[in-house]
């Protein structure tokens, strides 16, 4: 029990609250608060003076700092700056670089906007330190320090980190790519990866730049990233890329041969076929063209059957073929279909109700051209007169296309000893890469956009440390899942995480300021202790 007690010191009587407990057997005195002199404790209460509070968002810079300590990323990258351009504003390189990765995981800004959201957040108690000194200046400079040529290298030793904390499952590596729009002006020539090229977001009047990215199956952990011109398909892209591929491979894994590389159809090539095979020990999962292999889908339909494999002539060599059918895809299939049959009706229609007479050769060229889409040339069929031309839909082509094309795909592979099942699943989790490409566009966590650089250096330096948000937040949620069985997505975690918040309490009559974490709902309470969350500070490494 708590009670008041005197002490006299220098002929003055000091005033404390005292706690008695009892220390291996023997009653002890503990002092829990000192009160002062009668005369200071009687103006203190009589003061009107409120408490003082203020809070800060702590729960996601708070967890996410946890594991950039325990991977010691600052020092990896310091590690590989030049002399010379150490420090700037008294913070390192690295500690920038981790700052600016940690603002994109919470919330992507601009570098000018990133103290804008920083003071909003714990990270200045947790690092005892200003950070008001951080404007897109600072980051611009600590950003160019760092060495193009080591980014990769950079990246590989911070995947090594990664793999001596968190043994993971690298049997299956997927492979995909996409592509960011930017708003670099077309007359800015000083930069190589910005160009103009089919973006995926339908922007096709702006310049891009592409994003390589090879992930692992179960957690979905970027090992593996390369931005590229935004004018590459996919194929000079894989081929540019493999070698690069094989040896992070190499590196992550002392076991090359148990580790299968999964990629889509758009990376085919004879060339990259070829050099995957005369890397003896690399085996992969790969996709190929209905169109291009029109046999073997027609052996396939003649099996009668939704799985068929067998051994078949691809570039040049043997290969295990296997044809599988999937509903999912026939629909989405058949819905694509629908709607451009729907939109070349009307564009027909229209075309028909033209005033003005066409020549039969220039009327062909519209029509073929609005008949351009997949399959509808097979399904729209049309007859060019003197008077015009009519058309009409071949419904037994469709059902033709039905039963034999619509959704059915074609693997590839060379590890010949797995089952027909294991590959077909094997391919079918490719859309973790999918799910990853969402995230770097998600808005409002992570996104890789907006990018305010036009230079290839700091293009590539950025999406180093959006890559690196990335890693952060799916390793913080991989921990989430483990021990707090955290059950929604990868958004909803860095939300929740954001409702944690740490208290900053100053008492009246005293300069002193307590910190704790705010009350709040049971489920957070539990998150924020499975995560270690709490309001002390934790060791972070010397800047």
């Amino acid at each position: 029990m708590a009670f008041i007690q005197a002490r006299t010191s220098r002929g003055k009587k000091y005033w404390s609250i005292v706690e008695c407990k009892r220390v291996n057997g023997k009653p002890r005195t503990t002092i829990l608060e000192y009160l002062g002199t009668a005369e200071s404790l009687r103006e203190r209460l009589k003061t009107n003076e409120p408490i003082s509070l203020k809070s800060y968002s702590h729960g996601a810079t708070a967890a996410l700092l946890q594991i950039v300590t325990n991977l010691g990323i600052e020092g990896i990258i310091n590690k590989h700056i030049p002399n010379g351009s150490q420090k700037r504003d008294g913070i390192s390189v690295g500690r920038s670089i981790v700052l600016a990765a940690i603002g994109r995981a919470c919330e992507p800004t601009s570098k000018r906007g990133w103290y804008n959201w920083c003071r909003g957040t714990s990270l200045e108690y947790l690092f005892d330190k200003g950070l008001s000194a951080l404007d897109s200046q600072h980051f611009w400079d600590q950003m160019n320090a760092i060495p193009a040529d080591k980014i990769s290298t950079i990246e590989g030793e911070i995947v090594g980190a990664l793999l001596k904390q968190y043994p993971l499952d690298l049997h299956h590596l997927y492979f995909d790519t996409t592509n960011f729009f930017t708003f670099i002006d077309s007359n800015n020539n000083r930069t190589e990866l910005a160009k103009r090229g089919r973006n995926k977001q339908k922007r096709f009047d702006l310049r891009q730049f592409g994003l390589a990215l090879l992930i692992n199956r179960h957690d979905q952990l970027p090992l593996f990233h390369k931005i590229y011109e935004g004018n590459k398909n996919d194929i000079s892209v894989f081929k540019e890329t493999i070698l690069e591929l094989i040896k992070r491979m190499t590196e992550i894994s002392s076991h090359i041969n148990e580790v299968t590389l999964i990629f889509d159809k758009g990376n085919n090539s004879k060339e990259n076929f070829k050099t995957m095979d005369d890397m003896v020990n690399v085996h992969y999962v790969g996709a190929l063209s209905t169109y291009h292999f029109k046999p073997l889908i027609e052996q396939a339909a003649c099996s009668k059957k939704d799985t068929y494999r067998t051994e078949y002539q691809v570039w040049g060599s043997k290969r295990t073929c296997i044809v599988f059918l999937s509903e999912e895809f026939r629909a989405s299939q058949v819905h694509g279909i629908t709607q451009h049959l729907e939109k070349a009706t009307k564009e027909l229609i229209k075309l028909q109700q033209r005033k003005r007479a066409l020549s039969q050769e220039i009327l062909k060229k519209k029509i073929d051209a609005i008949l351009c889409g997949q399959f509808l040339d097979q399904i729209i069929q049309y007859e060019i007169t003197d008077k015009g031309f009519s058309f009409w839909s071949n419904h037994l082509a469709f059902n033709k296309l039905y039963n034999s094309i619509l959704g059915r795909q074609i693997l590839v592979t060379n590890r010949n000893s797995w089952s027909t099942e294991e590959i077909v699943d094997a391919f079918n989790q490719k859309a973790k890469v999918e799910y990853s490409f969402r995230n770097l566009k998600n808005p409002d966590h992570l996104a890789l956009r907006p990018q305010f650089h036009w230079t290839d250096q700091k293009l590539r330096v950025h999406a180093l440390l959006c890559i690196l948000a990335y890693l952060l937040t799916m390793l913080l949620f991989k921990k989430a899942k483990k021990v707090a069985h955290y059950a929604h997505d990868v958004d909803a975690l860095l939300n929740d995480l954001q409702f944690i918040r740490l208290a900053a309490i100053k008492h009246p009559g005293s300069s002193k300021i307590s910190y704790q974490l705010e009350s709040m709902p049971a489920s957070l309470q539990k998150l924020a202790h499975d995560l270690n969350i709490h309001a002390s500070r934790f060791p972070v490494a010397t800047p």
